[in-house]
């Protein structure tokens, strides 16, 4: 009889975890499908920057400055360097518009995050609520920086990741 209460409880547990999981799931779905669209729309209003047009600008010395917009810890991992760069996470940003040497409705930035959504929104939010004009995003963020074989830096010196 003990089994039987046992199992009995064993089984309850399971499908209740069964179903929260069933739930968490579709909630996780939900939210995905709602990020791609706004990340969509996102793209449709901000400036994209290719990573060989970014070389480019690097190359020609463009007056501009390369903000990443991960969270420390990605950063830590590695960046794309730049003459002019700041590692500020997504959620940062705002606050640090227009504080002395931050970020400057006058300046050209190109933001770039790990697929380009985070950083997709940043140029978004700093066009529509701080008038900010000259504001790129990387097309394809750091992921694609490294499969296109372009170095980055972290505290071990600068490396390419091979294909």
């Amino acid at each position: 009889m003990k089994l039987i209460k046992i199992l009995s409880i064993i089984l309850i547990a399971s499908l209740s975890l069964s179903a929260a999981s069933k739930t968490d799931l579709a909630e996780k779905a939900q939210l995905k499908k709602m990020w791609k669209a706004q990340a969509k729309a996102a793209w449709k209003v901000t400036k994209g920057i290719t990573d060989k047009e970014l070389i480019k600008w690097m190359d020609d010395d463009k007056d501009f400055i390369l903000v990443d917009v991960r969270e420390p810890d990605e950063v830590a991992a590695g960046t794309i360097m730049a003459m002019e760069f700041k590692a500020i996470p997504r959620g940062m940003v705002a606050p640090k518009v227009g504080k002395a040497g931050a970020l400057r409705p006058n300046q050209t930035i190109v933001f770039y995050c790990k697929s380009g959504i985070r950083s997709a929104y940043v140029a978004k939010e700093l066009q529509e609520y701080y008038g900010f004009k000259n504001v790129y995003y990387l097309k394809g963020g750091i992921m694609n920086w490294i499969k296109q074989g372009h170095e980055i830096h972290n505290k071990l010196g600068e490396f390419v990741i091979s294909k």
